[in-house]
């Protein structure tokens, strides 16, 4: 694999949106919410052939646990939307940022700014397709959508995904 850290580090986070929402989203229980989360498991998995080269890589265990767990926590796929617009999105871009801002290459900038495009996009299909949803009023829903952030933030990825050099 390439001697490049970012792209050895984002091969496996976005291997692990790619297989973690394309397998479960057979699934949810809520049509528009599968089509979702299958059209972003091929945005990431789009990605993850793009950064790793056609090498194995092995997902992001973190990433793969949280999108895992989501699933099992609710099965309408709410929740794994939730995940991913909310927690992990903003948090890849973060992380896609930080290698932006000390990446001299063109090429491998043109890379990661293409990655926070897709992302950012997926973002905002997972507003438009819970637009129009009711507000959850359960406490047992707030109570996991708080476990993945605490799961996070107790990993020490408060606000980024990491970023190795």
């Amino acid at each position: 694999m390439s001697d490049w850290p970012a792209q050895q580090h984002l091969a496996t986070i976005y291997d692990a949106l790619y297989r973690s929402l394309g397998e479960g989203a057979p699934r949810a229980t809520n049509d528009g919410f599968v089509v979702r989360l299958h059209e972003a498991s091929r945005t990431f998995g789009a990605l993850a052939l793009e950064m790793r080269e056609g090498e194995d890589v092995t997902p992001d265990a973190l990433v793969l646990a949280v999108i895992t767990n989501s699933f099992a926590e609710d099965e309408t796929g709410a929740l794994t939307l939730y995940a991913l617009a909310m927690v992990l999105g903003p948090r890849l871009l973060v992380t896609l940022r930080d290698y932006l801002e000390v990446e001299p290459d063109e090429a491998r900038r043109e890379t990661l700014s293409h990655g926070s495009d897709l992302v950012v996009a997926e973002i905002r299909a997972v507003g438009h397709a819970v637009a129009g949803e009711a507000p959850r009023d359960d406490p047992a829903w707030a109570d996991a959508a708080r476990a993945i952030v605490d799961l996070l933030d107790g990993a020490g990825m408060a606000e980024s995904l990491g970023q190795r050099h």
